[in-house]
Parts: structure tokens; C-alpha cells; sequence
């Protein structure tokens, strides 16, 4: 048996894939001292035997560091940087390929080591979240380690458990400055914005871990005395108690300072207003202008104009949309969603152009075969 975060597992296999890096020049960054890789393998060690152990730099440049890897048990993993230029004196580097090398190495293993269950990723890079998804299929477990202000809220949300470096090391532990929790949502909303990044429920959690040190919503109870299951409950007590506003439109939550408007202060929820706006604003006189209407929302989305696509955002256009609802010139109800859109052709409204694949819808006017997707499709 092993035991991580107190709790007795059955012993199991581990691989720990380092992003060196990204995780020393964070560590150097935020804190101003080399990563201690001691911790990290502890941490590793807890979920079970730790069987590979591997860090991926360009080493010609961190020849110092390779000793205190295998002081700890982990094998440096070479991977060059190349470089471009006709003047050896005024070279640029090209990013290296670490991350791929890494993946490769981490799928490499998931096929061939069978007994390994956990797989611990030390990186704050988003880019490894496919990865991560890939592994968990498999039934594997993802952890990851990243450093404060440099780890990806939505890497910290991919992974079956999430820690900062300094939970880890012992040394490195941040002040908690603001011991209210609703003022380190506060805070962490502030910090967002100071980094370019949207206020996401994702993102809040993870900076309020990083504000105070730890974070667990499930430590706070609402008013009816009960603890709060999810993040989103948390954020809404905070709501109720003034401190923030919640923003949803559909396709996004995020969270806001009272009094804000959302199409102020955050790029993604512009845009999600901006993309509804016509749709909610334009008055549809006739089921063909719905048609055209849905055309539009197409092409905003860069969908394909078939059918099918038509009238799912038909759908959204016009809730409880049904091409029964709705007669021909002949006074009967359509039978078919393709006769409502043919009607709409002879009504000059729309064209369709049929390639024998798929039928494909364009605005009157257009020119079909020079916009179609598929009636160029083989010819040279």
C-alpha cells in the first residue's frame, strides 16, 4: 500500500513526465530559487512505485542540473534547439520541440506499459491537455504540478488532481493575504484581469488556490449551514452576498465585480453578445426570412450550409421551431424541412446547389460553385 494525501492506495506503477523548462524558469520567476526536485518525486512516490522518471530540456544549457537529477532518480531526456541564421554571431532559436517529444514518450508508454495507472505531468502548458484526455480514456489517472502564475486553469481542470509547486515545497509557501474567501474571489477576479485571462469559473478556483495558498469550497458552508458542492454554488452566495455578479449567456460562465457590464470588461463575452445580437435584435416577418436569418448564423460560425445545420439553428433562432408549425402556398403544413427551404428558393430568398453529396444552401444573388465547399471538389 502507498499513501497520498493520507489516504492508503493499493501500490500501483507511476511515470513522471517533466516539462523542465517551463517549470524552472517559473520556479525562478516566481520565486527566485531552483526548483527542488526532491519534492516533486515524493509527491510522485505517493501514488505508488515510480517506475520512469524522465525530464526534457535542451540539457547543453542546464549541464549543471543534470547531477541533481539523477541524484533523484530522474533521467534527462535530451532535446535540441535548433537554430536559423547565415551569421553564427546573430542566430535565433527556434522553440524546441520538448513538448512533442513528451508526448510521444508519454503515448509510447501508455501502449507498452500496461501496469502503469498514473501518470504525473510536472508543466503548467495547456498544450498537454489533449494528452492528458487521451491517457484518462485509457483509465489511466492524470496529475499534474504546475507553478502559481504560469500553470493553465483549464490543464488544472483536465487533470484528476491538480497541485501548485509550492503545496509541495515547504519553503516556497505564499502568505495567505486574504483569509475571507469572498475577498479572494474578489482578488482573484483582479488577478485575472491583470493577466489577460478571462474570470472563468476554471480560472477563479485556480488562482484563489494560488491567493490562499489552498482552496476547497467544500471547506464553506452556505446559509442553510450546508457545504458547497460545486465551485458555481460558492460563486453564488458570493453573489448573494454583493461581492461579485455571475455572467451566463449560453455558451460561457464567467464571474464579475458588481456593477460591471460584461461586454466591457471581458473579450469572450462580447463576442457571445455580439454573435447573438442580430439574431435577437432582427424582427423575422416570414418562416423564409428565418431561413436567410439561419444562413447568416452559418457563416458567422463558418458551418456548413446543409439541411440539417439549417435547421438546428433555425432552432436556436426560433425556440420550439418546427416546420409543421408553418404552411405553404397551398395552405398545408410542411411535411418536410427541405420543402420549407425549396419553397424559399422559389420565392428568390435562397439558392440551393445539390452535388450529389450534400445539399448545400446559399443566399440569393451568390454565386454557388465559386463559395460551394464540395462542387469544386476533384477538379484541377
Amino acid at each position: 500500500m502507498s499513501k497520498a494525501n493520507g489516504v492508503d492506495r493499493p501500490q500501483k506503477d507511476v511515470a513522471l513526465f517533466l516539462d523542465f523548462e517551463n517549470v524552472y524558469i517559473s520556479v525562478r520567476q516566481v520565486y527566485n530559487q531552483n526548483p527542488n526536485f526532491e519534492v516533486i518525486v515524493e509527491k510522485a512516490a505517493e501514488y505508488g512505485r515510480l517506475i520512469i522518471s524522465r525530464a526534457y530540456a535542451d540539457w547543453y544549457h542546464y549541464q549543471r542540473i543534470t547531477n541533481a537529477l539523477y541524484a533523484n532518480g530522474i533521467e534527462p531526456v535530451y532535446v535540441p534547439t535548433y537554430y536559423y541564421g547565415q551569421n553564427p554571431q546573430h542566430t535565433h532559436a527556434i522553440k524546441n520541440s520538448v513538448d512533442i517529444h513528451m508526448v510521444i514518450d508519454a503515448m509510447r508508454t501508455l501502449y507498452t506499459h500496461d501496469n502503469i495507472s498514473t501518470f504525473v505531468f510536472v508543466t503548467g502548458d495547456r498544450d498537454f491537455i489533449p494528452l492528458m484526455n487521451a491517457i484518462r480514456q485509457y483509465g489511466k489517472e492524470c496529475i499534474v504540478i504546475g507553478v502559481a502564475e504560469a500553470a493553465s486553469s483549464h490543464l488544472a481542470q483536465s487533470a484528476d488532481e491538480f497541485f501548485f509547486y509550492h503545496q509541495l515545497a515547504e519553503d516556497v509557501v505564499p502568505e495567505s493575504q486574504t483569509r475571507d474567501p469572498y475577498e479572494a474571489l474578489v482578488e482573484a477576479i483582479k488577478l485575472a484581469r491583470e493577466r489577460k485571462s478571462e474570470p472563468t469559473f476554471a480560472t477563479l478556483k485556480l488562482l484563489m488556490q494560488e491567493i490562499m495558498g489552498s482552496f476547497d469550497q467544500a471547506r464553506y458552508k452556505n446559509k442553510d449551514g450546508k457545504s458547497f458542492a460545486r465551485f458555481k454554488d460558492f460563486v453564488r452566495e458570493a453573489e448573494r452576498r454583493g461581492k461579485v455578479q455571475l455572467f451566463t449567456n449560453g455558451a460561457v460562465n464567467m464571474v464579475l465585480l458588481p456593477g460591471e457590464k460584461a461586454e466591457e470588461v471581458s473579450v469572450l463575452a462580447a463576442d457571445v453578445i455580439e454573435e447573438a445580437a442580430p439574431v435577437i435584435a432582427r424582427k423575422i416577418e416570414h418562416h423564409f426570412d428565418l431561413v436567410v436569418e439561419a444562413v447568416h448564423l452559418a457563416r458567422r460560425r463558418n458551418n456548413l450550409c446543409t439541411m440539417a445545420t439549417l435547421k438546428v439553428l433555425m432552432k436556436e433562432i426560433n425556440q420550439g421551431f418546427e416546420e409543421s408549425n408553418y404552411q405553404d402556398s397551398s395552405g398545408r403544413p410542411y411535411a418536410k424541412f427541405k420543402d420549407m427551404v425549396e419553397d424559399a428558393v422559389s420565392a428568390g430568398k435562397v439558392q440551393i446547389l445539390t452535388t450529389g453529396t450534400v445539399d448545400e444552401v446559399f443566399l440569393a444573388g451568390e454565386d454557388p460553385q465559386k463559395l460551394s465547399r464540395f462542387a469544386n471538389r476533384g477538379k484541377k
